[in-house]
């Protein structure tokens, strides 16, 4: 008996170190096989390659823990390559590039440079800072690793990217069906539906998302989400509004409250509703703070009065955008720049323009925008027959900017006022 038991430890013991070697054997018989592979493949070789590379998807679910993972993933992105199959190779080389940060990024990046063609242009420069980012502190386990692959791809659109993407999400949901933070993937892959266009499949993931986790934390914003696809995607202000109001009455405390605000003052102001939008746009403000999002409410309760023609609360309202913004070069500057658009060709007066060109330059006087801003000042001091502030604002332009194209313009400017 005793002879017997230490016969079947040395069998369970040595269970493992087999499975290892048959893994070992079996990416060896991979490797051996992309070997034979042209370098220019035809059709049929294509075909080939595709079929090795979808079978070495197999082998790393098989032995994602084993340390040749990352050599096999890497051989599956070459093979996706040379199968002409972009999009899946893109995937591939996200969930190597997130899972095994440690692969040296110079093996992955002339692949990433092919296989990012698979996504829209408007996403190319998205796709590449996604891949280039660093994984935050808390994904610690490998998990946490490939979901941080997955929201790189809840990002990005492409005709043959969308079903592959689609593909590593339900990969990802039946391998680890007790993931702790699934209700957070579930959202990603909604996101992964709307950008890619399938309008109704988001909103039946996000109510997936908020209706199966019932103590997921994302429940308000599963619900607001749904509300923007109508909004945005659909234009069916009566579903947009059903769903911003749910989210009202039973999350009136969420951190989504203010959101919903201001997307629910677009839709007002969309639909010419002016003075329910500036009530909306107040309340996304008052909650919002001096967030993104706030800003947004700011321009765009601007925007209202404009369209009202209430330029005086306008320029007011973007004066004030400016101070809450004021640590924040672009948006500061931008908002005074739309002041001073405001003063100049709604109000008619030179006075205001001139204020917030120099508030704006007061503010950030070396600026990526400041010769612009001396230039347009130095004009205005002009037009107010203040000619002494003007030769001045154009002398510091040419001295500060001499290779600025706007240098010249201003000493033609300088050499007119000097006659």
């Amino acid at each position: 008996m005793r002879k017997l038991l230490l016969v079947l430890f040395a069998a369970l013991f040595a269970a493992p170190c087999v499975r290892a070697a048959d893994a070992a054997a079996s990416l060896e018989f991979y490797k051996k096989q992309a070997l034979t592979l042209p370098a220019d493949p035809g059709r049929e070789e294509r075909a080939f390659a595709k079929t090795l590379a979808d079978g070495l998807g197999t082998w790393t679910v098989q032995h994602e823990k084993q340390p040749a993972a990352a050599d096999a993933l890497l051989l599956q992105a070459r093979l996706y390559m040379r199968a002409q199959e972009n999009a899946r190779a893109l995937v591939t080389l996200f969930k190597l590039r997130k899972m095994f940060p440690q692969v040296d990024a110079a093996l992955l990046n002339p692949l990433m440079a092919d296989a990012v063609l698979s996504v829209t242009p408007a996403s190319r420069n998205d796709a590449s800072a996604l891949f280039a980012a660093a994984l935050p502190a808390d994904a610690a386990t490998a998990a946490d690793r490939e979901t941080e692959a997955l929201y790189a791809l809840s990002k990005l659109s492409g005709r043959t990217l969308y079903a592959p993407a689609a593909e590593a999400f339900e990969s990802f949901f039946a391998r680890n069906p007790d993931y702790k933070n699934s209700d957070k993937v579930e959202l990603w892959y909604g996101d992964l539906h709307r950008v890619n266009g399938n309008y109704l499949a988001a909103i039946a993931q996000y109510k997936k998302a908020g209706e199966l986790y019932p103590k997921t934390p994302y429940r308000a914003a599963s619900l607001r989400l749904i509300g923007d696809i109508y909004a945005d995607n659909l234009k069916d202000t009566a579903n947009a509004m059903a769903a911003y109001t749910n989210v009202l009455r039973e999350f009136p405390g969420s951190a989504e409250t203010g959101i919903v605000y201001k997307h629910m003052a677009i839709l007002d102001e969309n639909n010419k509703q002016f003075d329910s939008a500036l009530i909306n746009y107040d309340k996304a403000i008052e909650l919002l703070g001096n967030t993104p999002a706030a800003y947004e409410a700011y321009r765009g309760k601007a925007d209202v009065y404009v369209k009202t023609k209430n330029y005086g609360e306008a320029y007011n309202t973007l004066h004030q955008t400016a101070a809450v913004f004021s640590a924040d070069e672009e948006k500061f500057t931008f908002s005074l720049l739309e002041a001073a658009n405001v003063a100049k060709k709604r109000m008619r007066d030179q006075t205001k323009y001139a204020q917030s060109l120099e508030k704006a330059l007061l503010a950030y006087p070396k600026g990526p925008r400041a010769p612009q801003l001396m230039f347009d000042l130095g004009y205005a001091y002009e037009q107010q027959n203040k000619d002494a502030q003007a030769i001045d604002i154009y002398q510091k332009l040419i001295v500060n900017y001499p290779t600025d194209k706007l240098a010249s313009r201003a000493q033609g400017r300088l050499s007119r006022l000097q006659k």
